[in-house]
């Protein structure tokens, strides 16, 4: 049995356990989905089209992977006008796999979504997992703020304090902070 479905503005003749790359769908690798715009079923040499879609008829694919197509390349070109200009477009594709072709019941079919693969990642001895509710991202963001306005602060203290201190008057010695020697300079 094959159908001719309609997706992304094209038509694609499918059978069972078929992989067609379609435009780009908005579906997660591994989810399945229903095609309900069929337009043509054949099986041997009974046809059944469509005016123009056939009633209650799906298609059931499931999305092996989101992919894109090769990069094609446009010149244009204006003679005697020392003009080019080079552009480059590669189109996103969704890969399909077709799982099964209902005549009819097509409305009931309903579409199964992959489980998310759940990673946790290993933490160091000693670091904090990371706060779960909103509430708890708040309160470490505020709790960082504080720290870098604490830590501010002490840097202008610091700051403030070097800066009030006075330099000596310009006399017969003189001091370095590096070798912290007096020299004496003659007039």
């Amino acid at each position: 049995m094959y159908a001719v479905v309609k997706t992304g503005g094209k038509q694609y003749r499918v059978q069972k356990e078929d992989v067609v790359l379609v435009e780009r769908l908005n579906v997660n690798d591994g989810d399945q989905l229903v095609l309900n715009d069929v337009l043509m079923l054949g099986d041997g040499k009974k046809v059944t089209l469509g005016t123009p879609l056939i009633n209650d008829a799906a298609v059931m694919a499931q999305v092996i992977r989101q992919t894109r197509g090769p990069k094609i390349t446009m010149i244009y070109k204006r003679r005697r006008k020392n003009s080019r200009r080079k552009q480059g477009h590669k189109q996103e594709l969704t890969l399909l796999k077709i799982i099964d072709i209902a005549e009819t019941g097509g409305s009931k079919l309903i579409p199964i979504k992959a489980t998310a693969k759940t990673t946790e990642k290993k933490t160091k001895a000693g670091t904090k997992p990371k706060p779960v509710s909103k509430s708890d991202v708040v309160e470490e963001k505020v709790k960082k703020v504080v720290k870098d306005k604490t830590t501010a602060s002490k840097i202008t203290e610091t700051k403030t304090k070097s800066a009030s201190i006075k330099p000596e008057k310009k006399g017969k010695t003189k001091t370095t902070t590096k070798a912290k020697k007096t020299t004496t300079k003659k007039q």
